[in-house]
């Protein structure tokens, strides 16, 4: 799954070129583009991004700024400026890396490269946290059954009916599975297969051994490498496809 990275720096070069940048590192996706601080403040409120790239000084709102105005949890930031008498306060509000500009590929494929570490290494811990808090709840949160349009799962203790049509994907997580729905998620107990049972209409598909996703919520097909395809969700998710699974996939979605 691609890191969502948004841009933020006053100067179009700049912007152009870390976008370009961006666009050729695999493992990142660009969900947005900023030339000021009050853009970044809306957009990473709107957007969610994983990780930012923000320049320190702008006219306005400066870096700074951003990063005391935004809501936790923050994202991963790496500063990038061309003065370098801003890198003690960068650390002090926990920045990934500080870049000095200009900057060769390699810094810059370095700083991503510990950017990502850490966001990797904070996604597995809160899925473990998740598993572990559910592990130890008692009775587990569990879909009870599906009725027609809706699912009815329980969950900390208490039911919910979930329309079918605003689950945009499920995630296998072990032992459990992840609904992702309208801006949020269920952990419950349960196995992809009782799921693909569960959601039976066309708009869903069992694309990997790890996702099942609505044909509705679905941006495009992207080709990664020759054999290998991700699909792209209006949320900006990458979901891999998998391979004995591409032209079932093509088909389904028309292509």
């Amino acid at each position: 799954m691609k890191i969502k990275c948004l841009i933020v720096d006053d100067e179009l070069a700049a912007r152009e070129g870390l976008k370009a940048l961006c666009e050729e590192h695999e493992d990142l996706s660009v969900v947005g583009v900023c030339k000021n601080g009050i853009e970044a403040i809306d957009e990473i409120q709107a957007l969610r991004p994983d990780l930012v790239l923000l320049d320190v000084q702008m006219p306005g709102v400066d870096g700074f700024e951003v990063v005391a105005s935004i809501p936790k949890p923050i994202p991963k930031i790496i500063f990038i400026t061309a003065h370098d008498q801003f890198a003690i306060k960068a650390f002090e509000v926990n920045a990934v890396d500080y870049l000095l500009k200009p900057f060769s590929d390699e810094r810059f494929e370095q700083a991503i490269h510990r950017a990502l570490e850490q966001i990797r290494l904070n996604k597995t811990q809160n899925t473990q946290e998740l598993l572990s808090s559910a592990r130890k709840a008692g009775t587990p949160d569990t879909l009870r059954a599906s009725e027609g349009n809706r699912l009815v799962l329980k969950v900390d203790g208490s039911i919910h009916l979930i329309d079918k049509a605003m689950i945009s994907h499920v995630e296998a997580f072990d032992y459990y599975v992840k609904i992702h729905v309208s801006g949020r998620f269920f952990l419950i107990r349960e196995t992809m297969k009782n799921m693909e049972r569960s959601l039976t209409d066309d708009r869903f598909k069992r694309i990997h051994k790890s996702f099942i996703v609505n044909r509705l919520f679905v941006k495009t097909m992207h080709r990664i490498q020759p054999t290998e395809y991700e699909l792209i969700l209006n949320s900006t998710e990458h979901l891999k496809v998998s391979r004995s699974k591409i032209n079932e996939v093509k088909d389904w979605l028309g292509k």
